[in-house]
């Protein structure tokens, strides 16, 4: 039976919803998005996305998000090998009609233990240029105090200050392996504009003037009220080897453990160059998923 691949209907919404959870249960074990999750991604303007159906039944969730005119990434979750294929495919295509001249740069991420993804990306020719690591921190045990470095200061944003933030984001990940800058439209629609946002599990260090750094946290995209996500993590090049990103981690912990929180999650490169991974490793995080991003160019 092929597989149709469609933009996804309202209505069918919950089915998608069911169908990556079961996707995560299979691969991740744990549950992985909410339909209010969904609901913000199809609010982002950058995103298009296709719901796989096959047999009558929703087999897949694909989206392609442009990072920039020759830069794509692709979210493709599957049941079966068959819808895989088809959404990569679909990708493939949707990209190549970009049309600008340039190559396209394509990411593309298997998840846990989604072999169904590894296979398809192997077998059309991706090829694996890096791993991610999901880490977690269950808040069971004390929680030391944050140790703030000299003349620091810690607080929460504000949203007339979005683009101050923005801008010390970039600069904080700007020496990260793939990164590329995101336009301050782009970015808030990632992070201010969406419905959930919070600005009081937002915070800034400041010294003087300056940002020196942030830790942009929110609540789990699986809808989990005890699961808390640190989103992003940066501290700025003159600001880094003071202790600062161990005590914005602390910092958030406890803060998330006030709020009811019994585990604080993130993503990691897990080859980061700045060492965050044994950063996280020592205010108690350990690994429990590994991601490989597959890459093409067409």
């Amino acid at each position: 039976m092929s597989v149709e691949l469609r933009e996804p209907r309202d209505d069918e919404l919950p089915n998608l919803v069911a169908m990556m959870e079961e996707h995560g249960m299979r691969a991740l074990g744990w549950s992985e998005i909410s339909l209010a999750e969904l609901r913000e991604w199809l609010a982002v303007p950058q995103l298009w996305m296709r719901a796989a159906e096959r047999n009558g039944r929703i087999t897949g969730y694909l989206d392609v998000v442009r990072q920039d005119e020759s830069h794509c990434d692709v979210d493709a979750r599957g049941l079966d090998r068959a819808t895989v294929d088809a959404m990569l495919a679909e990708a493939e295509a949707h990209v190549r009609e970009a049309d600008n001249g340039l190559p396209q740069i394509v990411h593309g991420v298997a998840q846990g233990e989604d072999d169904l993804a590894r296979g398809a990306y192997e077998d059309t020719g991706w090829q694996l240029v890096r791993s991610s690591f999901r880490m977690l921190i269950d808040l069971n045990d004390e929680i030391p105090e944050p140790a703030w470095p000299d003349g620091l200061t810690v607080r929460n944003a504000r949203c007339e200050e979005a683009e101050r933030i923005h801008e010390a984001h970039m600069d904080a990940f700007a020496d990260h392996w793939d990164f590329r800058p995101q336009s301050f439209g782009q970015w808030r629609s990632f992070t201010v504009d969406r419905d959930d946002f919070d600005p009081s599990l937002w915070w800034l260090v400041e010294d003087g003037d300056e940002l020196a750094g942030l830790s942009l946290n929110r609540w789990h995209f699986s809808g989990d009220p005890q699961y808390g996500w640190v989103e992003v993590l940066g501290v700025r090049p003159p600001w880094r080897r003071r202790g600062l990103g161990a005590a914005l981690l602390r910092h958030s912990f406890r803060d998330f453990r006030d709020r009811g929180a019994t585990r604080v999650g993130l993503g990691v490169d897990a080859e980061n160059t700045t060492g965050a991974v044994r950063l996280y490793e020592r205010v108690g995080m350990r690994v429990v998923q590994r991601n490989d991003i597959y890459e093409k160019t067409l």
